[in-house]
């Protein structure tokens, strides 16, 4: 399974350095934070450096609902020297479909002019449920993505957006249905390019939530037995879980924006942003934990501890405190090992594995626990059950 970085604001030379490393495969590249100019060369300057690596462009179409909001934050989607494909939307201009096929085409025609590896056609996210007209005018989207592709004479693969916000997932049935439809699609695309949308802005929330983990497992697993290539956005820690349903290829940024599908990034500012606190993702714990944690827990446990060269940023001497981009480069290495629980085009054998983990997570728990350590909140624990259940509810509704 494939890693990607997802790109977004600050990348300085991170990605640059993800691939030199090959601690990714790839990016994809969010309109948001490049303008375009800067985007048509950074995909040059990664062509030339790493002409075999996935090179994609996320056009953001999804925000263009946001786009009339006063104080909306657009970035370079919209404003002077912006993405001429952007435009603010209404709900009722997408329900006529000769307003989607042109805003198809426009997006598309954009992106055929760059040299990414694929294309990724864009789309609103379904945010209440399966049964809406948000999800009508997305599968308008889907069924007329290919043709558009097709229509422009370019012969690259064509990943869908297929966005759903958690609330969506709530109804077990409708998702089944929707997804029945989906992989029906007369004229499909290559794969899908998947986002789940957390409106808590919160990836911790995704390992907590009863049937969420499972049920976007399950849209992966579905797409993928009927043949279709599945990319997953802002995966971060579901990773290895969303590998075992069958997904291809998973992105991870290094801000919480980046690691996390939210609209709320582009909605007005609610209250003011706090200064991150540099964390370290830790297999064994299967989380990100906060550098602070890891200072206190790497001497009696060093087994918290990757073992990866990435660790040598964490110097015990400086309080274990990185500086960004080894931040941000630990995460991906940490990624990526949790990824090898993955058995490529085995599902039992990468679910068992993950539940070998879990095990050893547990056990893990319990010994810091006993210790007399405390770990905050959001670093315990319960995840590990939860997750657990998750798989099994999966292997349920997957029928495995």
């Amino acid at each position: 399974m494939q890693l990607l970085a997802q790109h977004g604001y600050g990348n300085g030379n991170k990605v640059q350095r993800g691939l030199d490393d090959g601690l990714i495969d790839g990016v994809i590249f969010g309109a948001k934070d490049i303008a375009p100019q800067k985007l048509a060369e950074s995909l040059e300057q990664v062509q030339e450096s790493h002409p075999e690596c996935v090179r994609l462009f996320d056009p953001q179409y999804y925000a263009t609902l946001l786009a009339a909001q006063p104080g909306a934050r657009l970035g370079w989607l919209f404003g002077q020297d912006s993405y001429t494909y952007f435009q603010a939307r209404r709900r009722r201009d997408l329900e006529r479909e000769g307003q989607v096929l042109d805003d198809l085409r426009t997006v598309l025609d954009f992106q055929c002019r760059l040299p990414v590896s694929a294309l990724i056609a864009p789309n609103i996210v379904i945010r209440r449920s399966f049964d809406s007209l948000e999800a009508t005018v997305a599968k308008t989207f889907l069924r007329n993505a290919a043709s558009s592709v097709s229509e422009l004479g370019d012969v690259r693969p064509l990943y869908a957006t297929l966005a759903i916000s958690s609330a969506a997932l709530a109804d077990r049935i409708e998702l089944q249905n929707f997804l029945q439809e989906v992989t029906e699609i007369e004229d499909p695309p290559t794969g899908f390019y998947l986002l789940l949308e957390r409106p808590d802005n919160s990836i911790t929330s995704a390992l907590t939530e009863p049937d969420l983990l499972s049920r976007w497992m399950l849209v992966n697993h579905v797409l993928k037995l009927t043949g279709f290539q599945v990319i997953n956005g802002y995966t971060d820690v579901l990773s290895p879980y969303l590998g075992a349903a069958g997904a291809d290829a998973v992105a991870a940024g290094w801000f919480n924006t980046l690691k996390c599908f939210s609209l709320k990034k582009f909605e007005p500012v609610s209250d003011f942003a706090r200064r991150p606190v540099t964390r370290y993702l830790s297999k064994a714990l299967l989380k990100s934990i906060r550098s602070t944690e890891l200072h206190d827990l790497r001497g009696p446990f060093p087994d918290v501890l990757n073992g990866l060269p990435t660790d040598d940023a964490y110097d015990p001497e400086e309080g274990s405190t990185p500086d960004g981009i080894s931040e941000v480069l630990q995460n991906w290495d940490g990624i990526r090992m949790m990824n090898e629980l993955v058995v490529e085009g085995d599902f039992t054998a990468s679910l068992d594995a993950c539940r070998g983990a879990l095990d050893v997570a547990e056990e893990l728990y319990v010994r810091i626990r006993e210790f007399g350590l405390t770990m905050r909140d959001r670093s315990g624990a319960a995840h590990v059950e939860l997750i657990r259940e998750e798989l099994s509810a999966f292997e349920a509704l997957a029928e495995l």
